[in-house]
């Protein structure tokens, strides 16, 4: 069955010290504005060469894992669990009418199951772009859902468990110079995601306020997983990519594009 979007509802919040995953590492790798000395000795470094964009990919698969527990020096918080204060998806086109209001979120394994297969930079187009495979990723926190799916009613609150599996997953970062202090910068305009998991599994306690049904109603949604998920994913794509953009700025804003991108 097919069903398209045509409406998105999203908002997203971190709290201020939230890392952009893939940028905010690749950035480190490809010397940020800070003393190389100052460097976490295990990470490697790549200059802008013919062999840049493979070099990216071994550098930040080793960099991600060093990073997930965190990094006093560069103020990085806890990668995996990453903390999500709040995230709203509505998709409003029949036949799926839904709004999920997520707190609180617990993403698991966002980093130690990633794995980043392939990068393609055009930095004169300031336009990066990385392809990863992670093979599991599980959001657990407090949600809210109301609305309609496939015709059936749904409505509930209470803790709710979203996992995706073997998820691809497309990174493509559009951003735009500007100059500082006679130094030039780049800004993010957009972080674009396209997620493809081979499996999603959801589990929603307390729908209906009733056991039975709210039984019944999670053996419907992972029965029809595809079609559920296919209409959200869009929502949840927008959303993790503004959250992207924007602590990515934090980065690219600060530092000047030759002391991230070696020449």
């Amino acid at each position: 069955m097919h069903v398209s979007m045509r409406k998105l509802v999203i908002q997203a919040k971190l709290p201020n010290v939230t890392l952009l995953l893939l940028l905010s590492v690749t950035a480190f790798v490809i010397n940020v504005a800070v003393a190389a000395k100052d460097l976490p000795k295990s990470f490697s470094k790549c200059k802008r060469d013919a062999n840049f964009d493979k070099c990216l990919v071994d550098a930040v698969n080793e960099a991600i894992q060093v990073l997930k527990s965190g990094n006093e020096d560069f103020h990085i918080p806890i990668l995996d669990p990453l903390h999500v204060k709040s995230l709203v998806v509505e998709a409003g086109t029949p036949p799926i009418n839904l709004k999920q209001t997520l707190k609180n979120l617990q993403v698991h394994h966002i980093i130690s199951s990633t794995k980043i297969q392939r990068y393609r930079t055009k930095l004169e187009k300031y336009l990066i772009v990385c392809d990863s495979l992670t093979k599991r990723i599980e959001m657990l926190g407090d949600y809210e859902m109301s609305g309609r799916i496939l015709l059936l009613p749904i409505t509930g609150s209470g803790k709710g468990n979203l996992t995706l599996v073997d998820a691809q997953i497309e990174h493509r970062l559009i951003g735009e110079p500007y100059e500082k202090d006679g130094r030039r910068y780049m800004r993010l305009n957009d972080y674009q995601i396209t997620m493809n998991p081979r499996r999603v599994y959801m589990h929603f306690d307390n729908l209906f306020n009733d056991a039975l049904l709210s039984q019944t109603m999670n053996r419907f949604l992972n029965d029809n997983w595809e079609t559920v998920f296919n209409e959200l994913k869009g929502g949840y794509s927008k959303s993790f990519g503004s959250i992207f953009r924007d602590i990515s700025n934090l980065i690219f804003e600060k530092v000047p594009m030759d002391e991230i991108f070696l020449s």
